[in-house]
């Protein structure tokens, strides 16, 4: 099984369980939904319960060397865990063991996970589930605050018109009415005016009107 592969049975894998947030307790709660039953041990010394299934099996040697592993038969399915390990340290071991069963591994072996190429593969698979891509975490933190991004962005659009209402608002206080001026003429003129026909023209601007410069038409008496 190639990285590609693996991602996707990571992706399968989070959506089949719907597992939004992982700790020990979801990936525990994973494990009991598969069949798994779940044994804390301890290398040295365990209580008589969980001493009688490690002698039951044979598990004395993988008590002493292993911070976690499946033991599956036709009748059982046990998932030892170090009971000495940290929160994180169990985090890590649950998500490999996960890793061993949802990638097929306990088809072939009572114990599971004795291949170099299946440890390979249940470590891509572990580091997959825990260390979740960047678009992965763009997607998830977008969810999880789509109402604060929604009325961010609601504020950016009426911000946006606006701006566009100011600016329209100043470009119509930039000009005196609906009248015209000829590029070298000194009056202005309604925008109909006979006397300014096929000449190039401008609207008059408030500018215009305080330089004293223009007068208006005598023929079509804007203004009036």
């Amino acid at each position: 099984m190639n990285t590609a592969q693996v991602k996707k049975r990571v992706k399968t894998f989070r959506q089949e369980f719907k597992l939004k947030e992982l700790s020990c307790l979801t990936l525990e709660s994973v494990f009991e939904q598969q069949g798994f039953t779940i044994i804390y041990f301890n290398p040295v010394l365990n209580n008589p319960d969980v001493e009688t299934v490690i002698n039951s099996f044979g598990l004395q040697d993988m008590i002493r060397h292993s911070s976690g592993f499946q033991y599956l038969d036709q009748s059982h399915r046990l998932m030892f865990i170090n009971e000495n390990l940290t929160e994180s340290e169990r985090l890590i071991v649950l998500a490999h063991e996960e890793g061993h069963y949802y990638c097929g591994h306990s088809t072939h072996a009572d114990i599971v996970g004795r291949s170099v190429s299946e440890e390979f593969e249940a470590n891509e698979f572990a580091h997959y589930l825990l260390n979740k891509s960047s678009t992965e975490k763009i997607i998830e933190t977008a969810m999880i605050h789509k109402k604060q991004l929604a009325i961010f962005f609601l504020i950016i659009l009426v911000a946006a018109g606006a701006g566009t209402i100011v600016r329209k608002y100043k470009d119509q206080k930039l000009y005196e009415g609906e009248f015209y001026v000829t590029m070298h003429g000194e009056k202005y003129h309604r925008k109909d005016c006979v006397t300014i026909e096929g000449h190039e023209v401008r609207r008059l601007t408030q500018e215009d009107v305080k330089s004293g410069r223009y007068k208006p038409c005598s023929v079509c008496r804007p203004g009036q």
